[in-house]
């Protein structure tokens, strides 16, 4: 497990997974900041605590998600991918900006604004146009094995996955 803060850009740490985490939250605050005009998750300059690797515990080794507290973001091993750090960040921004409850139709509209952010996100650290983007959410995460692609498809709506181990 790693804590960390984001400042800069300039603190390389030599471990992938941290140095991942704090490279795209970087490209996540740019974003924002550049197409948005808005400093941080508060809009006034947060400093954005992380965890990489989380677990709840040491039965729950790997920890397979990732989440926003109401204060910091959670990563567990090998969920720091761009989108999905877009994706938590935003759930910062919503709970800060739009104050949607968590539950019900207002969860299911704060997760979809998440996935669209963290979409964007991706599509602006990686210079594409909507066109170009792949609209998936969680690309690769899955284990070897697994029939599916990502945990979300935007582009075609519940074809991401379909395995007899998680369903479809």
């Amino acid at each position: 497990c790693f804590d960390f803060f984001v400042a800069s850009r300039s603190a390389a740490s030599g471990i992938a997974e941290v140095d991942n985490a704090y490279n795209f939250l970087q490209d996540t605050y740019d974003f924002y900041m550049t197409h948005h005009f808005r400093n941080g998750i508060n809009n006034a300059g947060m400093t954005i605590s992380t965890t990489v690797r989380y677990c709840e515990s040491p039965a729950s080794c790997p920890y397979s998600n990732a989440f926003w507290s109401g204060s910091r973001l959670y990563f567990g091993d090998g969920w720091v991918v761009n989108d999905i750090v877009g994706h938590e960040y935003t759930h910062g921004v919503t709970q800060y900006e739009a104050r949607l409850e968590y539950s019900g139709q207002s969860g299911a509209l704060n997760e979809h604004i998440s996935d669209v952010f963290g979409s964007l996100v991706k599509q602006s650290s990686l210079d594409q146009t909507a066109a170009q983007a792949d609209w998936l959410i969680g690309a690769g995460l899955f284990a070897k094995g697994v029939k599916g692609v990502a945990l979300r498809s935007m582009i075609a709506p519940g074809t991401a996955y379909d395995d007899p181990r998680i369903g479809k």
